[in-house]
């Protein structure tokens, strides 16, 4: 009876971590913004679009004064378009001309930006 209780434990412990790393650490697809409209274009209506990673520049940053998540990216094509970091852990200090490197997925329409859950420096 108590090998069970304790196997059933390490059962509901362990599957949640292993599938936290395994979200953490998978390989995500390494793409452009254009690339990453054009996936979340294919997705149906109800699903969301597939996380990707994009690798760039900081092309600019909100005023001085405004608390903003959003900041401008410039990717290996050269297309600068806006981040909106909604990550858990706050924003890293940034400066123009940075390499940085964003996780999440793309926003279409007639301001297409990028909705970031993580931004790592380069």
């Amino acid at each position: 009876m108590r090998f069970r209780t304790v196997v059933l434990g390490v059962f509901v412990v362990l599957v949640p971590v292993l599938l936290f790393l395994a979200q953490r650490f998978a390989q995500l697809p390494e793409v452009t913004f254009a690339q990453a409209l054009r996936m979340a274009e294919e997705q149906p209506g109800e699903e969301r679009a597939l996380k990707v990673m994009i690798r760039g520049t900081v092309h600019a940053l909100p005023q001085p004064g405004r608390v903003s998540p959003t900041f401008w990216l410039q990717d290996q094509e050269g297309f600068v378009f806006a981040v909106e970091y909604t990550g858990g852990e706050a924003l890293p200090p940034l400066r123009i001309g940075e390499r940085v490197v964003v996780l999440g997925h793309a926003h279409g329409g007639t301001s297409a930006y990028f909705h970031a859950s993580e931004v790592r420096r380069e």
